[in-house]
């Protein structure tokens, strides 16, 4: 067991922080981290200031208000059988799902911020680990440690309702890895109301094989992320339990569905990529899941590829509750690329990468503030 386990206490990043020098962004990181503490308990959200919450409170209530809002008042007009309401809500539900969105990179944004405070994010770092040692410092700079840490992707694990520990994630990759990634998300999500909102944050491609396999294959030039798009590439973010561990989310469980689904990890032998699979500690307590007892919501989801789940939290509203995420990680490296892995060696490395996590689960959890917790993979 490591000794050397240390906390990034991203909840403590000054205002002007992404606004900083790269040189100056280092020196902060360097301030905020210290060595981690076995805590007995979870810890209690920090303080957020009145602004900074109701930031992150109106982008919940855009993102997660808006899938609700809009088919209400759709289903509104056409129950008052008003020809107008009726145009106007369709014209209402068109725009929002169609317009242009917002510019500009909003993971360096006064919302990252808030969301980080929300949540008031830490990452462990084990620092006896060899892959992990130079995370969260200058090093990541280094060209070389790019090159031999892509492509990769980022399990982000569990789905929950929304992992916004991920979404976070999104916002400082670069300054534990050196890069940042895009998202797997279902296709539809890009044009639901306020939900598409989030693509300014974790920059979404479809999760279709290809466009995975595409994305792993970008190519990475002294550092800098090819790609006309986004300038980043080569490294991906994906919830491996998807829309079936949304429904499974029960506040206090730890609980990881992935039944017998390789599809992911055969694209990880084929592509030769590390995996970073990471635990983030509080997802599950965030939102609480309105469960249909018939699983007629599950299966329409599943057929749709696209979570259709109510859900409720802060004040009985789609707003987040203010719990502390901590994100622990395992990485696995997957070595030379495989054009055809059998059966075997997918399960074998299923086996590994998600062994590895619940070993690194076991180990962080104490300073995470969940000792008695067990996490079950199924």
């Amino acid at each position: 067991m490591s000794k050397n386990i240390e906390v990034i206490r991203l909840w403590q990043l000054p205002d002007d922080f992404f606004s900083l020098p790269r040189e100056d962004q280092w020196l902060v990181m360097e301030k905020i981290t210290s060595k981690a503490n076995i805590i007995t308990k979870p810890r209690q959200p920090c303080h957020i200031s009145r602004s900074d919450d109701a930031l992150a409170i109106m982008f919940f209530l855009v993102t997660l208000g808006l899938p609700f809002l809009v088919p209400g008042l759709v289903a509104a007009a056409v129950y008052s059988n008003s020809v107008p309401h009726i145009i106007g809500s369709i014209i209402l539900s068109v725009f929002l799902a169609l317009h242009p969105l917002p510019r500009g990179d909003w993971r360096r944004s006064r919302l990252a911020l808030a969301l980080i405070r929300y949540f008031s994010m830490e990452v462990l770092v084990d620092r006896d680990n060899p892959r992990c040692a130079d995370m969260a410092t200058s090093a990541v700079n280094d060209p070389s440690f790019t090159g031999k840490n892509l492509p990769m992707i980022c399990l982000a694990c569990p789905h929950g309702v929304f992992n916004y520990g991920a979404i976070i994630w999104c916002c400082v990759s670069s300054f534990f890895v050196g890069y940042e990634q895009y998202t797997a998300a279902a296709s539809a999500v890009q044009y639901v109301p306020g939900l598409r909102y989030m693509d300014r944050l974790i920059c979404a491609v479809d999760a279709d094989r290809k466009t995975l396999k595409d994305v792993l294959q970008q190519k990475v030039n002294n550092g800098k992320l090819e790609d006309p798009k986004w300038g980043r590439g080569g490294m991906l973010g994906v919830v491996p339990d998807g829309i079936l561990g949304a429904f499974r989310c029960k506040p206090g469980v730890d609980e990881l569905v992935i039944g017998k689904r390789r599809g992911l990890m055969r694209i990880c032998a084929e592509e030769g990529v590390n995996v970073l699979a990471g635990w983030f500690f509080g997802t599950t307590d965030m939102l609480t899941v309105m469960q249909d007892p018939f699983g007629i919501m599950e299966y329409v989801s599943r057929k749709l590829q696209a979570g259709m789940l109510g859900y409720y939290g802060r004040w009985y509203l789609p707003i987040p509750r203010r719990v502390a995420v901590t994100l622990a990680y395992h990485i696995h490296p997957c070595g030379e690329k495989n054009s055809s892995p059998s059966k075997e060696e997918v399960n074998k490395l299923h086996d590994d990468v998600y062994g590895g996590l619940q070993r690194s689960y076991e180990e962080m959890k104490k300073f995470a503030g969940y000792p008695d917790r067990t996490l079950v993979v199924s």
